[in-house]
């Protein structure tokens, strides 16, 4: 059983920065821990290039965990309406490498590695030297005491930093590894966990307890758009939440997948677009799904003119809402 809550964070009001720059803000920070109980919220619910409904990455909570499912290029702007920055973030799975899910990964990387100390380090002390309170930062910084863990298989993991993060990342430092360039590794900037990979269900699978949060992912028909089977795809990952929630991550329409891990669940949010083709599922052949799934499915990731369509006439639950909506499972 779930409910659709939404949280009190007091006026949401425009605020000056500087002169002529502006951002919204809640006057409560989002709470980043429950009772114990499951709690998933959306910091947007739109496509990629949504203009209206910023970009689909979600975040799931239970007691004093909070797991972020990618960080895109305009979530970092959303969490600052929250209360929320890349130094709220410990814990993180990565979908797949479109900028949509993965563009604010170096923004992590980077404050994680370099901000951080400074700010959650104890200040210099007024006797202390300034050189013993650099090597204070620096070894607090070298071992990774701010380090946030990344929940990718090892597969994964070499194509996310040799294709996406590398260029912005490896050569931060220059550290002696024995190599000729003395560039830096994505065990530099995240501890990297890897999930246990599962057996019998068709496609590839893993699964993975994160402080209390059961995760099973599945590998998703998405990329490239010739691609007819899973086998054939780029690397993109749905998953299962507790047992309790079918998340599709981005996909083409797949039914197959989608009965096979979201049938036994309480909800399911599923990517969909308005129009057929490219790399997303289509409302049309969203339609075609048993009733029963239908009533139990709010639609995500957007694109603009989704809004205009009445979903819960052709039997969808409806529209996935960002926070300060929020989805709470009752026990």
């Amino acid at each position: 059983m779930f409910e659709r809550n939404v949280l009190e964070l007091g006026a949401y009001e425009p605020v000056l920065v500087a002169p002529g720059v502006g951002i919204w803000k809640y006057q409560s920070k989002l709470p980043l821990t429950t009772g114990g109980r499951l709690r998933i919220f959306f910091l947007g619910v739109g496509a990629a290039f949504s203009t209206k409904m910023f970009q689909s990455n979600i975040v799931i909570v239970k007691g004093n965990v909070a797991l972020f499912v990618d960080l895109g290029t305009k979530s970092s702007l959303k969490m600052a309406e929250f209360g929320l920055s890349v130094h709220d973030v410990q814990h993180l799975i990565a979908t797949h490498s479109h900028a949509d899910h993965i563009g604010s990964l170096e923004e992590l990387a980077l404050k994680r590695r370099y901000e951080a100390p400074f700010m959650f380090e104890p200040p210099k002390g007024a006797d202390e030297e300034f050189g013993i309170y650099m090597d204070r930062i620096i070894a607090a910084r070298s071992g990774g005491k701010f380090r946030p863990n990344l929940y990718i298989p090892h597969n994964y993991a070499q194509v996310l930093w040799g294709w996406s993060l590398r260029g912005g990342l490896a050569f931060s430092e220059e550290i002696d590894l024995n190599g000729p360039k003395g560039e830096m590794l994505m065990g530099h900037f995240f501890n990297l966990i890897p999930p246990r990979k599962l057996d019998g269900f068709g496609v590839d699978s893993w699964e993975q307890d994160i402080g209390g949060i059961r995760i099973q992912t599945f590998v998703t028909k998405h990329i490239p758009d010739a691609a007819d089977l899973v086998t054939e795809s780029m690397y993109s990952a749905g998953m299962v939440i507790d047992g309790r929630v079918y998340y599709s991550g981005d996909t083409k329409f797949d039914e197959t997948t989608t009965m096979r891990f979201g049938a036994g669940c309480e909800l399911l949010f599923h990517d969909c677009q308005h129009f057929p083709g490219g790399v997303h599922a289509f409302y049309g052949d969203l339609k075609r799904l048993p009733e029963s799934m239908r009533a139990k499915m709010l639609l995500y990731h957007l694109t603009d003119p989704m809004l205009n369509i009445d979903v819960k006439k052709d039997g969808f639950l409806g529209f996935a809402e960002p926070a300060p909506v929020v989805y709470d499972f009752i026990d």
